[in-house]
Formats: C-alpha cells, structure tokens, sequence
C-alpha cells in the first residue's frame, strides 16, 4: 500500500506519471501503470483520482491499472458549459472513446462514487467494453438515504462565495463529517483545489448531486457487478432505506454486495483500503471466466 505522511497524507505519486491523451478531440488526464488485465479506476468527487492512492500499488501488482478524470475536473479539458452540455451521457461518451482508442480492449471497472452514474450507463450502452464492474450505489441523485440536494445547496453556497481554493476548498473539505484518519482533511483540501473547478461545478457536481439518474440502465446491464460499501448510515436518521442498492439489488439478479463494517458508506477506500482490495481481487478473480449473462465457461 501507499506510504502514508501521518500528516499530509499519501503519496501524490499518480499526480507524478499523469498525462494528458486526446480522445475525440478532448484532452484527457490519465495515469497507468502494472501490466495484465486491464482494470478502470473511477473517481467521484472531490478527492478525485486521489481516492485511489492507497490501493494503487496493490491492484497494479496484477492488473494494467488506469485511472482518468472525466471532463470538466482536473487536468482534464474543460469547455465552458454554455458551450458544451455536460452530463451522464457525455461523460459515458468520453469514456467510452477512451477505452476504445487508449485502453484498446475490455475493461474491468471499480467506481467510486458519482463515478457509479458513468459506469453504470457505460456497461448498458457499451456492454462489449466492460467485463466486470465494482459500483457504489449511486443510481439517482434524488435517493433520500443521501439527500444530495441539501448538500448541493451549501456546495454551490460555498463555491459561489469562497471558490475552490483557500478557503472554499478548506470548507469543502470538511463538508462531509466522516471518520478518518488525522491526515484526511489536509489532503482533501489539496484534492479539491486541484479536481475542482469554479467555472465548471456546477455541471459537474451539481449536476450529480441533483440530476443524474440512472435507474433506467439497470436492466441493461449485462456484466457482473458487485457493490462494495461500508455499513455506516449517511446521517442519524438510520431507518432512511438504501434505495438505490434495494433498485439495484433487483434489477440486477446477478449482484453481489459486499458491505465492510465499521466504515462509512462512501469512504471506505479511506478507512479500509486493504479489505477494498481484497474484496474487489476476490470478486474479478470469481467473474473472470463468467460470461455476461452469468455462465461459466
């Protein structure tokens, strides 16, 4: 695993062998490393590819390991909103062409956060791109357990007076009241300065915090999934129901949910790296000779 400053945090090591690549004419950042199948890492907001530092030297001992960041957020292309409409399908686009053109082969996918809208929508238009899939459980913004609304609200509040950088990404940080490690905030500040943008919040965040919904692609996902959380509640109201896991759970018969207890449910890259890995190696091990439609060969 990632050596940990007990202050600053990880290692910005992807920072260091990140790239741009032109997609379709869109320059976007990646980084890649280890050889063998290849595995897409997805980010949510707002460590962005940050997330995954932890788990990163583990998972490129098996796997070409590759992680980018979509449109609008970090080193990628930015194009004003008002010129370029932003959204689940124009990320799952983007992604789609990065596979094709710079991946050039079937991917496995593990999604964090809002990066779940991408993946999901991607493995129902694109089924021949992806083999297997570790989601959360975001399918629709407006999912009460996560009340997304009324963080956007003081998200945007804080964007529109503070910005992303100095104080307004010290207050971003802090947004979420999670458990962690003493190095945790220091280091999402700097994430947040670096993946967000002012110009383009709105339509990135705010557009997956209030907008995106992806129920409708469910059905059509053919690729083996499996939901990786932890057992924390989103709030105190603790008898709020899951109701994005309990839509995926049936729409897709071949799910597996995997729920680490202890940890937070959007955090557990933060708080249980190790037992992610496991949990994920284990999964893509058991659905490597697993057709689409849950056969084995």
């Amino acid at each position: 695993m990632t050596a940990v400053d007990p202050v600053t945090g990880p290692s910005r090591h992807l920072d260091a062998i990140g790239r741009t690549v032109d997609v379709g004419g869109v320059r976007l950042w990646c980084a890649e490393e280890g050889e063998g199948p290849p595995l897409l890492l997805l980010a949510g907001f707002t460590a962005g590819h940050n997330v995954y530092e932890l788990v990163w030297p583990l998972l490129r001992a098996q796997h070409r390991v590759i992680t980018m960041e979509p449109r609008g957020l970090g080193l990628s292309d930015c194009p004003d909103p008002a010129d370029s409409a932003y959204g689940v399908d124009m990320w799952a686009t983007d992604l789609a062409s990065f596979i094709d053109e710079y991946v050039g082969e079937p991917v496995r996918i593990w999604a964090q956060g809002f990066s779940t809208y991408l993946a999901i929508r991607l493995a129902a238009v694109r089924p021949d791109l992806v083999t297997a899939m570790v989601t959360y459980t975001d399918v629709w913004a407006q999912d009460p357990a996560k009340d997304y609304a009324s963080i956007w609200k003081v998200y945007r509040t804080i964007v529109e007076n503070f910005g992303t950088t100095g104080a307004g990404s010290r207050m971003l940080a802090m947004l979420f009241d999670v458990p962690s490690p003493p190095w945790f905030y220091p280091w999402e500040q700097v994430n947040v300065e670096r993946i967000l943008h002012p110009e383009t919040v709105a339509a990135t965040v705010g557009h997956c915090l209030t907008e995106a919904d992806v129920r409708a692609d469910l059905a059509a996902v053919g690729a083996p999934v499996m939901v990786l959380q932890g057992d924390g509640d989103w709030s105190d109201d603790t008898g709020t129901e899951d109701r994005s896991l309990a839509l995926m759970q049936a729409q897709l018969p071949h799910c597996e949910v995997c729920v680490l207890p202890d940890v937070h449910p959007g955090y557990v890259l933060i708080q249980s790296p190790r037992e992610c890995v496991r949990a994920v190696t284990e999964f893509f091990e058991r659905t490597e000779r697993v057709t689409p439609e849950g056969l084995r060969v």
